[in-house]
C-alpha cells in the first residue's frame, strides 16, 4: 500500500490527472490481488493430485491392461508438475515475504503458464478421464 501511495504522490508531483492515471495502469495492471494467489495455489493443488494419482499407475508395457502410464506422457508431466510447484512457492513466498500488499503480476503469471502446461498434458494424454 505504502508503494501504491508513493507512485500516486510521483504521478501528481508531475501534474495533471492523466499521469496519475498511467501510473495507477501501472500499478494495478503489475500487481494481483492475495485472494487470486490463493485460488491459483488450490487449482494447482487440484492438478497436482490428478498427476500424482496418474504417475502412481503402473508403467504401461503393452501387456499390462488398459489402466498404466504412458512413457511419454510421464516424461512430459514429471518437469511440468515441478515447474508448476517451483511457480507456486515462489508466488506463495512473496506473498509471505510481503505481507498485506499486492502479489507481482510476473510471478503469476508464470504459475498461470506452468498451470495450463500441466493442464495441456493431461488434456492431451486423456488423463483423470
Amino acid at each position: 500500500m505504502r508503494k501504491l501511495f508513493i507512485a500516486a504522490s510521483v504521478a501528481l508531483a508531475l501534474g495533471g490527472c492523466a499521469q496519475l492515471q498511467n501510473a495507477w495502469s501501472v500499478i494495478t495492471s503489475s500487481s494481483v490481488p492475495p485472494g487470486l494467489v490463493i485460488v491459483s495455489g488450490n487449482t494447482v493443488d487440484a492438478i497436482e493430485a490428478t498427476a500424482t494419482n496418474y504417475l502412481s499407475l503402473p508403467r504401461c508395457t503393452g501387456k499390462n491392461g488398459p489402466i498404466c502410464r504412458s512413457p511419454a506422457a510421464t516424461a512430459q508431466l514429471i518437469p511440468a508438475v515441478r515447474a508448476m510447484r517451483v511457480a507456486r512457492n515462489n508466488l506463495e513466498q512473496f506473498l509471505s515475504d510481503h505481507p498485506g500488499q499486492l502479489a507481482n503480476k510476473g510471478l503469476y503469471d508464470a504459475l498461470q503458464a506452468a498451470t495450463k502446461t500441466v493442464q495441456d498434458i493431461i488434456a492431451q494424454y486423456n488423463i483423470g478421464a
